[in-house]
C-alpha cells in the first residue's frame, strides 16, 4: 500500500483534530463547568451575576455539607494565598508557589483561623503574590463576592475604576451558601470570565482555566466539606 500523501495526512490530522475538540465541547466540557450542581443551580441567579459583561466562560459547581452555613462561613471567608491557604492540592500548589496558610507554609489551614475572620468589602484575596480578587461584596453566612481585572498586556492587576485596555481579562468569582432542611449548607461556587478577542485568551481560559479550575475547585469543595464535617 502506497504512503500517504503529506495531504491526505494533512487532512487526516485536521479532521482527527476537529473530533477531538468537537467531543470535549460537547461531551466533556459541560460535565467540566457544571460538576456537582443541578440544573436549577447552574440556571439559577447568584450575587455578582452582573461583574461580567457577556462571559465567555462561565462554571457552577456545588457540594452539599452535613453543616449549617454558620460552620461553614469561616472556611469560605479565611480562603486565599497567604491566608488559610485552599485546602486543595497543597503539593501542585507549592510547585505553583502559592501553597500553604499564614500558620504553614506548606500545607493549607486545618482549622480556623480568628485573625483571618474580619473580611472587609475592598480587601483582595490573593490568588498569587501581588496579584488577587477584590472583595466587593460580604454577605455573612451567605455570599462572598470577588472580581478581578487584568491587563493581560503587561499581565498585572487593573485598579477598581481603572480604564480596560485591548487585551483585558475579567472574572468574578462567587461563594454561596443556602441553607437546607436538616441543618445542612448546599455552597455554590459560580466562575465568570470574559476577555477581549485574542488567541492568547482563548487558549488560557478554555485550554487551561476550564479544566484546572474544575480539577482544582473540586478538590476546594471537598476539602471544605471534610474539614467542617469533622468539626
Amino acid at each position: 500500500m502506497p504512503d500517504k500523501s503529506p495531504l491526505s495526512k494533512l487532512i487526516g490530522g485536521l479532521v482527527a483534530g476537529a473530533g477531538l475538540v468537537a467531543g470535549y465541547a460537547l461531551a466533556i466540557r459541560p460535565r467540566i463547568l457544571t460538576w456537582g450542581a443541578t440544573k436549577q443551580e447552574v440556571e439559577r441567579s447568584l450575587p455578582g451575576d452582573d461583574l461580567v459583561r457577556d462571559p465567555q466562560m462561565v462554571s457552577t459547581h456545588a457540594i452539599t455539607i452535613d453543616r449549617p452555613p454558620s460552620q461553614v462561613w469561616p472556611w469560605v471567608v479565611q480562603i486565599g494565598h497567604q491566608r488559610a491557604g485552599w485546602y486543595s492540592y497543597d503539593w501542585l500548589h507549592r510547585l505553583m508557589g502559592v501553597a500553604g496558610s499564614v500558620e504553614d507554609e506548606r500545607r493549607s489551614a486545618e482549622h480556623v483561623i480568628p485573625r483571618l475572620q474580619d473580611l472587609q468589602v475592598g480587601d483582595v484575596v490573593e490568588i498569587g503574590p501581588d496579584m488577587g480578587y477584590n472583595v466587593v461584596e460580604l454577605l455573612p453566612e451567605r455570599a462572598m463576592v470577588l472580581h478581578i481585572a487584568l491587563d493581560m498586556s503587561a499581565f498585572r492587576s487593573l485598579e477598581p475604576g481603572e480604564e480596560t485596555t485591548a487585551e483585558t481579562f475579567a472574572s468574578s468569582w462567587t461563594w454561596f451558601l443556602e441553607e437546607r432542611g436538616g441543618g445542612t449548607t448546599r455552597l455554590i461556587v459560580r466562575i465568570q470570565v470574559g476577555y477581549s478577542p485574542s488567541l492568547s485568551n482563548v487558549l488560557m481560559v478554555h485550554g487551561v482555566m476550564e479544566p484546572g479550575s474544575f480539577i482544582m475547585e473540586r478538590k476546594t469543595l471537598k476539602g471544605i466539606k471534610r474539614r467542617v464535617e469533622a468539626m
